[in-house]
């Protein structure tokens, strides 16, 4: 008897060193990508700044160049690309996660149907012959 408790022990302190280790792991793993991911927005907002004062010196001249701005458009469109497939990314960490952890989190139940709607696109409550939501404005029928 003293030997199954000791065995118990021994299992809980094994999945909690575990967890912390795989937990730390993924944090640091993450913890980059995000750093990345807002250097990358970084970039794109100066990209975005960029394209503005050179469509503008475009349109001010009187040119139809627009070599330059489409430059510009397919860095930003790059830098996008690149912060989604850091967001899948991350996502899938929290995925194997799970799948080491054994947390899968499990499928929300459908709502019931006498529950009021929510927005698909925000998430707010609406009534159910509403053609568009109060908050967001997306079109619901």
């Amino acid at each position: 008897m003293a030997n199954d408790a000791f065995q118990k022990f021994k299992s809980s302190v094994n999945r909690g060193i575990t967890t912390i280790s795989v937990k730390t792991s993924s944090s640091l793993e993450k913890s980059k990508i995000k750093t990345h991911m807002d250097s990358l927005e970084a970039e794109g907002q100066k990209l975005l700044m960029s394209i503005g004062e050179t469509a503008f010196s475009v349109w001010q001249s009187g040119s139809m160049d627009y070599q330059a701005i489409t430059e510009l458009c397919v860095a930003l469109q790059q830098k996008k690309d690149e912060i989604v497939k850091l967001s899948e990314e991350l996502s899938s960490i929290d995925a194997r996660d799970e799948q080491i952890l054994g947390t899968a989190k499990q499928q929300a139940a459908a709502p019931a149907p006498d529950a009021q709607p929510t927005c698909p696109s925000c998430g707010a409550p609406h009534s159910p012959e509403a053609k568009f939501c109060r908050k967001c404005g997306f079109k619901l029928q």
